[in-house]
């Protein structure tokens, strides 16, 4: 569940919203500002002016911050550059988060990762190409898709991703937005979110809710 209480951080004002476990929602709208608000907010960084943020049944901003750290492995982040970590090769990326906290062993999350790839339409020799990579020699496509593969392997229960299709082909979106909607499927009860801009991307996104955020 994430419930939203009143919360004014920047350009947010007084925003409340609540989805519940189980389903998607989408929430939009036309400000960046707004969007890189929510995200920060959302991810742990942004403490709110005022208002409450609940998700997975626990205020996300009472905790100390060592405590918040261990709420913070059950909400996995997806940012719209990837997120990824640059003097790492994306191997690395991948699999660090998930071994450090305890998700899983590099050799068990490896043949899920072959497989999420396979899934996103890379071969066997453009999966090895793309593991020896930093995140400059990347595209934006697969920056996003490393996200979101590095996400899944920490098997959160609410998942939030950042303008996951803006800026993407219509075959690339369509492969990521594949991924994301079938790992929600996986586990009941889980939450996933979809922050986006206005634009046709986002319209490809069918959700459960739709919040449209005012300016």
């Amino acid at each position: 569940m994430i419930r939203f209480d009143r919360v004014s951080a920047g350009t947010l004002r007084a925003l409340s919203f609540e989805v519940a476990s189980g389903t998607s929602a989408k929430i939009l709208s036309a400000s960046e500002d707004q969007m890189r608000e929510l995200f920060a907010v959302c991810s742990g960084v942004r403490r709110p002016d005022t208002g409450h943020v609940y998700m997975v049944d626990s205020d996300v901003y009472a905790p100390p911050p060592d405590e918040r750290m261990l709420l913070f492995r059950r909400i996995g982040m997806v940012p719209e550059s990837g997120g990824l970590i640059s003097n790492l090769k994306t191997w690395e990326n991948l699999i660090l988060p998930s071994w450090y906290h305890g998700a899983r062993s590099p050799t068990d999350a490896e043949s899920e990762v072959l497989a999420l790839f396979r899934e996103a339409g890379l071969n066997e020799e453009q999966v090895q190409n793309l593991m020896c990579k930093r995140p400059d020699e990347l595209t934006k496509y697969e920056k996003r898709l490393v996200a979101v593969i590095r996400a899944i392997l920490m098997d959160p229960d609410v998942l939030i991703y950042d303008s996951l299709l803006t800026g993407l082909d219509r075959e690339a979106a369509g492969r990521l937005l594949k991924l994301a909607q079938e790992f929600h499927n996986k586990k009941p009860g889980r939450v996933s979110v979809y922050l986006c801009p206005e634009d046709a991307a986002a319209a490809r996104i069918h959700t459960d809710q739709t919040v449209t955020l005012k300016n």
